[in-house]
């Protein structure tokens, strides 16, 4: 029997015992437990049984849970029965109550209008108090992170996930217009902050327009009219239980796609689940209806619906599942053309947003986009107009005998990306200058490295500030080939690869206790670009070796607890697979407050990591989340266009200060008022600019310097992952899982067809050795393998193998 289900048997035949001591009211209810405060706030719940610990209520201003209304508390006082709250203020009544519940915490919010008047516009919020902010290790190993919050038609439902993976789900059978986090960066607008904590998070029951479309339009009470909501909060065991919860808790069916952004006749699979058979309807952007297929899946019954569907135009599609009134919705896509037109307008749109010399990395991060299509896919006239650009920037920053920084040296992720970058030219255009430049650089970076190991500026630790130690492996692939007949070169190589070691050492054995720049916080990057550095060293470990193991054993620790900041289970393909960031705003496209970016640049940092870790260990989960992520990651991108966004914002409503061109200042930008959500934000380099000679500040002196150029990490991330490479797995069940690819089954063996000419290899993951065909452009590779790379053959070895094989 699951821990759930002895939970559950307990649960069902408890009775609630209440208590009260000095204002407070507690509840035991088989193994779960909670106390509540006078004042209706939870003092604490232990949800019990084999569930885990306590869940962390706030005791400050952000206590709960809470009622407000239009940013005011409600005041509530103990009512007519045990764990019932009561109140009148501002027109209204109002009521807050606690009915004991044996899987879960449920409440009760019931709001009428007693005025003489219609009230419209409110903003009912039921704050939660669940302490969210992650503000020190180990602690944020035990703190909720807000990581899905979801509102439709007919319900609500979401989930709060901690790094040590326990998951709460939070559900409403009940419609809820919108919510909030509470955000810790108090500064007014328009006045740079560096908050990096959410307090807790709002569930707005009403709320003013404008909203989302899948929103429920709930904005007002009319004369003498009286709501109630439903709000269930329930520990389960782990992901994969959130959609049967979600379920059971709201009457609603639940989707989840394999796959979220597809290639043009790609055939759509989403696992459905619901109490009956669902009616579905299947959309486009133009509301066209088009077919879709509603399939059992296995012979019991528990085992839900799978709707299979095809997707034969781009754009973006809206999966409608309707049961008993509910209605759920989910967005896939259908991408525009190849990953190579992807890094084609990548290049295109490093001119069209230009890059800047500033005083942050970020502000020319194109030049990577650039740099990647030109080694591919040269032009000769784009290929110019980028190096002049670079040939303005570069000397601003570095000097160009020495090649070391100019001005802020303490930013060595500026340094070490610039490092990378001159890899990455030297690869494009062969030039050794490049190289040497790279090379020194690096050398520049191994100057900052300390007795741990970590690479440091000042005291603080900046090995996973970007990805330092990755940025001088970057070099080192270029310094290698080089090594191999060059002394001089050999020991750059040996040097380089020394300090990279020392620096992952120390990540291996930290984790999430590196404390780095910012305010101290369980940081997305702070820990996807540990896993990801970490991961990518242990590749150039020999295999079997106990070093692989160990560092593969250390990121796979540090995926795991970064899913609380990952869209891993949000069933829309604008978001699904970002991590979550919501400081970025003020800093790339000085825009204010915070919000929630997700797809951001930074999202790519987890892909790099996936990619490695399923290269490393051959768990196809890892591999279909880093499709999943980078599909929803090229979202930001029209490449018919080469139109740019700097990310999407997951909040639904945000009043916000967002900075727009100014008519009147060529080149400059001003302030307008508006309320945002659910959408893509434009970039802002294409309008706000400097002068080529000039120098500028990353944001802060609003003299034409911005950071939104980061999110080109997006396509830098493409071309290490799947511009030039595909893959097959093997599924338990035999399917072959073909990415970037075409791949069956044939007599004697399996056959491969890549999806583009570019793709310089093919990596196989089957479940027994198996002779593979790979038909490249011009070139057709037959290998016997298990798992492991499949690449064209060299020049010379193609006649022999020519006449020594034949190709079916």
């Amino acid at each position: 029997m699951t821990a759930i289900a002895r939970f559950c048997m307990v649960c069902c035949c408890a009775f609630p015992l209440w208590a009260g001591a000095q204002g407070i009211q507690m509840v035991k209810k088989g193994g779960g437990e909670y106390a509540l405060r006078g004042d209706g706030t939870v003092r604490y719940w232990l949800p019990g049984g084999q569930l885990g610990d306590t869940v962390e209520f706030r005791a400050d201003e952000y206590a709960g849970p809470s009622l407000w209304l239009d940013g005011k508390s409600l005041s509530l006082q103990a009512g007519h029965g045990k764990g019932r709250f009561e109140g009148e203020a501002e027109g209204l009544r109002y009521a807050l109550c606690y009915v004991p519940d044996g899987q879960g915490l449920r409440l009760e919010v019931e709001c009428e209008n007693i005025s003489d008047k219609a009230m419209d516009s409110l903003q009912l919020s039921l704050r939660l108090g669940i302490n969210t902010e992650m503000d020190a290790y180990p602690h944020w190993r035990n703190v909720f992170f807000p990581t899905l919050l979801r509102c439709e038609k007919t319900h609500f439902w979401g989930y709060l996930m901690n790094p040590d993976g326990r998951v709460l789900v939070v559900a409403s059978p009940d419609p809820v217009a919108s919510w909030h986090l509470h955000y810790n960066n108090d500064k007014e607008l328009h006045s740079f902050g560096h908050g990096h904590r959410i307090r807790t998070l709002s569930l707005d029951l009403l709320n003013p327009q404008p909203l989302p479309a899948r929103h429920p339009a709930l904005h007002g009470l009319k004369r003498g009219e009286k709501r109630s909501w439903e709000i269930c909060l329930e520990e389960v065991l782990g992901l994969d239980a959130v959609g049967e919860a979600v379920c059971r808790r709201t009457g609603a069916p639940f989707g989840q796609a394999e796959y979220y952004t597809m290639a043009t006749g790609d055939t759509v699979r989403v696992a459905v689940t619901a109490k009956g058979k669902p009616a579905l309807i299947l959309a486009d952007e133009a509301g066209n209806v088009l077919p879709v297929q509603l399939e059992k899946r296995g012979k019991d019954c528990r085992a839900g619906y799978e709707a299979v569907f095809c997707l034969n135009k781009p754009g973006r599609y809206a999966l409608r599942m309707e049961e008993d009134g509910k209605v759920s919705e989910m967005v896939v896509a259908c991408r525009e053309g190849l990953y190579s037109d992807y890094v084609k307008a990548a290049r295109r749109a490093a001119l069209r947003y230009p890059q800047k010399a500033s005083t942050h990395t970020e502000s020319w991060y194109g030049f990577f986009s650039a740099y990647l299509a030109r080694c591919y896919f040269p032009d000769a006239e784009l290929d110019a107009e980028v190096d002049k650009m670079f040939w303005a920037a570069y000397p601003l920053m570095y000097d160009t005998l020495t090649n070391l920084p100019l001005h802020t040296q303490h930013r060595i992720q500026n340094h070490a990306m610039m490092a990378a970058l001159c890899a990455a030219r030297y690869r494009a255009g062969g030039d050794i200058r490049d190289l040497e430049r790279a090379a020194a650089l690096a050398d520049f970076i191994c100057s900052t490295q300390q007795a741990d190991g970590s690479y440091r500026s000042g005291r603080t630790h900046y090995t996973s500030v970007i990805y330092v130690a990755k940025a001088l492996m970057e070099v080192m692939e270029q310094e290698k080939p080089l090594a191999q007949c060059d002394s001089l070169w050999q020991a750059r190589y040996e040097a380089h690869y020394e300090s990279v070691r020392r620096a992952i050492d120390d990540l291996a054995l930290h984790l999430d206790n590196i404390q780095t720049e910012g305010e101290m916080t369980f940081e997305d990057g702070m820990i996807s670009c540990s896993y990801t550095q970490i991961s990518q060293f242990a590749l150039l470990q020999p295999e079997g070796s106990p070093e692989r193991w160990r560092y593969t054993e250390a990121a796979e620790k540090l995926c795991a607890m970064h899913r609380c900041l990952a869209q891993l289970v949000v069933p829309d393909a604008r978001m699904h697979g970002g991590s979550l960031r919501f400081w970025e705003a003020q800093y790339d496209i000085l825009t204010f407050p915070d919000m929630l970016n997700s797809p951001h640049g930074w999202s790519a940092w987890r892909i790099y990591g996936l990619r490695n870790l399923y290269l490393l260990t051959g768990k196809y989960e890892y591999l279909r989340q880093m499709v999943n992520a980078m599909g929803t990651c090229l979202g930001l991108m029209n490449p018919r266009t080469a139109e740019l966004h700097w990310a999407f914002v997951c909040d639904p409503y945000v009043g916000a200060a967002v900075f727009v061109p100014d008519a009147e200042k060529t080149g400059q930008g001003k302030y307008v008022y508006k309320v945002i959500g659910e959408q893509y934000m434009p970039m802002i380099s294409d309008w706000y600019r400097a002068p080529m000679d000039r120098s500028v500040s990353g944001y802060w002196k609003y003299d034409g310097g911005c950071c939104d150029n980061d999110v080109h990490e997006i396509f830098k991330c493409l071309g290490e992952i799947l511009l030039t490479s595909a893959y097959v797995c093997e599924l338990p069940d035999g399917t072959l899982k073909a990415i970037n690819c075409r791949a069956w089954r044939t007599t004697d063996g399996i056959a491969v067809e890549p999806a583009e000419a570019c793709i310089r290899a093919v990596h196989l993951n089957l479940a027994a050795p198996a002779a593979v065909t790979v038909r490249f452009q011009g070139d057709a590779v037959r290998q016997m393998l298990r798992q492991g790379w499949v690449a064209p053959l060299l020049q010379s070895d193609r006649e022999i193998v020519g006449r020594s094989m034949k190709i079916h």
